[in-house]
């Protein structure tokens, strides 16, 4: 059997604003490098909802709601900018007076992700909620990251799909 096509790597991570009509973002920035094995795809298992009776073992009928998908992954050198778009906040990118205030209150973003790897399925989300939290030692063996976990939601465009795969071109 031959193989037919093996998704392996990560050449980038793309985010910004889904386009008015609520379809995936054209304008999509990459806000740094990505901790070394830290991207991940995580899709839940759906919930199986079993209609049971009394006179059977087994279900009359059984009913089933997606899982949750998530994306996981560190920005491994997060700046101001990267920060405040993730976490909220104001920042300031003066060159000499670069610098970040966090928000008053906790921030959820919602933008659309792009994930390209070194090969193999292109995976794009129009439509994500994004929670971030900086992490990591002040040390010489660990550095500060930007821990950030997406949301895959259903798009606000009728009949957009909540993700959607294509192919690295060579």
């Amino acid at each position: 059997m031959t193989v037919k096509l093996i998704t392996t790597g990560l050449a980038k991570i793309e985010v910004g604003d889904a386009l008015p009509d609520g379809s995936m973002g054209t304008t999509l920035v990459q806000y740094g490098y990505t901790d070394k094995d830290s991207c991940e795809l995580i899709m839940d298992d759906p919930t199986e909802t079993p209609f049971e009776a009394e006179e059977v073992d087994d279900p009359i009928e059984i009913t089933y709601k997606g899982g949750k998908k998530q994306v996981k992954f560190n920005i491994a050198d997060p700046d101001e900018a990267a920060i405040a778009l993730f976490m909220g906040g104001t920042a300031v990118s003066t060159t000499g007076n670069e610098s970040y205030s966090a928000p008053l209150t906790f921030t959820v973003v919602e933008k659309s992700l792009k994930i390209t790897p070194a090969k193999g399925l292109i995976f794009s989300a129009p439509r994500c909620k994004f929670v971030a939290k900086l992490s990591g030692k002040y040390a010489k063996s660990d550095k500060l990251k930007l821990e950030i976990t997406a949301t895959i939601l259903k798009p606000t465009k009728d009949n957009e799909p909540p993700f959607k795969t294509t192919r690295v071109t060579a």
